[in-house]
């Protein structure tokens, strides 16, 4: 069980317990009832594998405060701040359709001529409404870049934005993207882009809600000097479904604050799936 799910079994037993006078077998019962403590099965390639990326594929994505798990929350029942995204329409590295709503906001992203793409949208800024962009993978990494960073070890992948559509936070992104550079600049004695992602191994542990059953399925790891980056293992899905920020890039960040958006939440989590 990872350190994620434990937090979460020890913050429901709290709640449960209260002065401790809970008896036993209603934190059992309750626990039981929790479709991801049951214990998984199965082959975690083979699951990443089998996670298609088409027409009906739905996405709960929760924020995440600096390394601080989306899971807790699922595990509790919060859904003030969940996201949920449906595929509406997918042509493989062509265009790339989807439907989403919060608690606040519904809106649809468009992802046009997104096979050369070396940046995402963080959902945290997505639009409400219609919006489209460009050459940009969202939360998807385009298939030329999961497999340079795959088979190279490395490649660019920036959080700034390639499309003038979303300029209303343009101006806020490339300030953050000039501040980054400074920041990482200082911070390494050789010249490295802090948008180069580099590959640091795999997991086959990383847990996910599929049709409502806990899944463990095999994800890559990489980092930058921006924050580690989680993919799922699968050449033709290259979901990302983990952003953890790293607390060097807090200062270059506070450029994103004219968009509204709480910078030391932008990181995500995706902690279900519901394939069709």
């Amino acid at each position: 069980m990872t350190f994620s799910r434990a937090s979460a079994i020890f913050a429901m037993i709290l709640l449960l317990t209260g002065a401790g006078c809970a008896p036993l077998k209603k934190i059992e019962s309750t626990l039981a009832k929790l479709p991801w403590f049951r214990a998984p099965s199965g082959d975690a390639k083979a699951a990443a594998e089998a996670i298609a990326l088409e027409p009906g594929l739905g996405i709960t994505i929760r924020p995440s405060t600096f390394g601080v798990t989306g899971a807790v929350e699922e595990a509790l029942g919060d859904e003030s701040r969940v996201l949920r995204l449906t595929v509406r329409e997918a042509a493989p590295e062509t265009l790339l359709a989807m439907d989403w709503k919060s608690a606040s906001a519904t809106g649809t992203l468009t992802l046009a001529f997104y096979e050369d793409a070396q940046a995402m949208l963080l959902p945290a800024f997505w639009p409400a409404g219609e919006a489209e962009a460009r050459h940009n993978g969202a939360i998807w990494m385009s298939h030329a870049a999961f497999a340079s960073l795959k088979n190279d070890q490395a490649v660019e992948w920036r959080l700034g934005l390639a499309d003038q559509t979303l300029s209303v936070i343009s101006k806020a992104f490339k300030a953050f993207n000039d501040l980054s550079i400074r920041f990482a600049g200082s911070a390494t004695s050789t010249p490295v882009s802090p948008f180069q992602l580099r590959k640091t191994g795999t997991s086959d542990s990383f847990p996910l809600l599929v049709n409502d059953k806990l899944t463990f399925v095999r994800i890559l790891r990489a980092t930058s000097w921006f924050g580690d980056v989680f993919i799922l293992d699968n050449p033709e899905n290259p979901l990302i479904v983990k952003v953890v920020v790293h607390s060097a890039a807090q200062p270059a960040l506070k450029a994103l604050e004219p968009t509204s958006v709480r910078w030391n939440e932008i990181g995500y989590e995706i902690t279900s799936l519901f394939r069709p």
